[in-house]
């Protein structure tokens, strides 16, 4: 069997019908050769009989890696999932996100050595989000801009239209400012296998909501990475729910780390004592 072009590396914990949605986007990509990877954070059997039925229609290599619910430990099953997958490219996405068409072809289309990639995502609010099915998706409603993500945005119900428009042409993007993206977000990032192993994967000493990405992120720099843009090219949409709040023990650890310029963390994918 050939190893896949992509390992796709998708967060969930307790949420079916998003993940139902985020599924049956990965099931329309232009894009076939890939796998992905359901990193679970304790979901009920809900979930794994989404998992279960999406196995047996996925038209790619389906692995789900299950933890069991001690709260919020996603880095840990993250790093599992990593661990797991075979492909020399990762990339990264969240069970409650939507992705184009175009989404995974764009990631490996733009791949540079020495950058990590990052996108950007609409917010679908809660009335669109509430209407949005599955067979919505696969029949590709969310591959192009569409009157009615137009008129929830115009009603203030969802945000970023403009992030639903493809922009490939140099010149409009950089007259748009779209070759420019501050940070990256852990649902649309993309980065070589060996770069990740590198840093030793997420630190699983952030336990709670929020941080995480931005650690990897940071220790991603200090290897010598930079971050390239890809708005406008891996298009993504964010289903609504509600928000946790933010991990202060996260945030702090977050400022120790960013003192310190040390790729490397302990308790990654290889535990350092």
């Amino acid at each position: 069997m050939t190893k896949p072009l992509a390992s796709i590396i998708m967060t969930t914990y307790n949420a079916p019908k998003h993940l139902e949605l985020a599924l049956s986007g990965l099931q329309i990509q232009t894009e076939k050769n890939f796998e992905l990877h359901i990193a679970d954070d304790g979901s009920t059997s809900e979930t794994s009989d989404v998992v279960e039925q999406f196995m047996q229609r996925a038209p790619f290599p389906v692995v789900y890696s299950w933890q069991q619910d001690l709260g919020y430990r996603k880095t840990k099953i993250l790093n599992e999932s990593i661990r797991k997958a075979k492909a020399d490219y990762y990339i990264f996405i969240d069970g409650d996100c939507v992705v184009h068409k175009d989404f995974i072809a764009n990631h490996l289309k733009f791949r540079q050595k020495g950058y990590y990639l990052a996108g950007r995502r609409v917010e679908l609010g809660p009335d669109y989000s509430k209407r949005l099915t599955a067979e919505m998706v696969l029949r590709g409603a969310l591959n192009r801009p569409n009157i009615g993500l137009m008129m929830s945005c115009l009603k203030k119900d969802s945000e970023y239209f403009h992030r639903s428009l493809p922009v490939y042409n140099s010149t409009l993007r950089k007259l748009l400012k779209m070759e420019k993206v501050d940070d990256m977000k852990g649902c649309n990032f993309s980065v070589d296998r060996e770069s990740i192993f590198k840093i030793n994967g997420f630190d699983e000493d952030y336990e709670g909501y929020a941080r995480e990405d931005t650690d990897l992120e940071l220790r991603l720099q200090y290897l010598g990475l930079k971050i390239k843009s890809l708005k406008g090219l891996a298009i993504q949409y964010h289903v609504w729910h509600d928000r946790l709040p933010e991990s202060e023990n996260n945030k702090r650890k977050l400022k120790t780390i960013a003192t310190q310029a040390n790729p490397i963390c302990r308790n990654g994918i290889v535990k350092h004592g």
